[in-house]
């Protein structure tokens, strides 16, 4: 529960701090504050690693791991707050704890341009166009080394693409999906 306060919190936020903006704007800034790494650093400097208990295969010491686990225990404790004291209780953390990573220049924040999946969106909605679904379509090798392919559908066209996760396959077939429309408009 704590992901969908954070998103509505946050949402919410942003719609009254830019109401000028668009919405692939708005997008992108939505973006950048509940990623895993925002969540984590917003975690961090609360202190809350020392509170976490892991068990006992779990491993702290690679970094994407640890992130994972403050930006998921940040999302718990919104939730915890969500139940215990009401939604304007979680706006006023999020927006006092969030504001130092709300991005204000949005190009300096897409470290040079959108990625592959944020620019898929903003192409079908600046069309007008329904937005692409990403479906698992296979998953092959150990858990331990797993490689999933993606399929995304887009009512311009489809792509698909394998990757060490979904999500970096969902970021592949994107890629793949804007190369080739690029290239037929050409």
């Amino acid at each position: 529960m704590g992901d969908r306060v954070l998103n509505l919190a946050v949402a919410a936020w942003l719609y009254r701090t830019y109401p000028a903006d668009s919405e692939g704007e708005l997008s992108l800034r939505h973006t950048h504050l509940v990623r895993t790494e925002t969540c984590a650093a917003v975690a961090e400097h609360l202190g809350v690693w020392p509170a976490i208990v892991l068990g006992k295969n779990a491993s702290a010491a690679e970094p994407a791991m640890r992130n994972r686990v403050l930006a998921d225990a940040m999302e718990a404790l919104l939730g915890v707050v969500f139940l215990r004291k009401g939604m304007a209780a979680v706006q006023v953390v999020v927006e006092a704890q969030w504001a130092p990573y709300l991005p204000t220049d949005l190009q300096a924040n897409t470290k040079g341009g959108k990625d592959a999946k944020t620019a898929l969106q903003e192409l079908l909605q600046g069309q007008q166009l329904a937005l692409p679904q990403y479906i698992e379509i296979g998953k092959t090798g150990p858990d331990h080394a797993a490689q999933f392919t993606v399929r995304v559908q887009t009512p311009l066209g489809t792509a698909e693409a394998t990757g060490p996760s979904k999500a970096a396959a969902s970021m592949l077939a994107a890629q793949q999906l804007l190369q080739r429309l690029n290239d037929a408009s050409q």
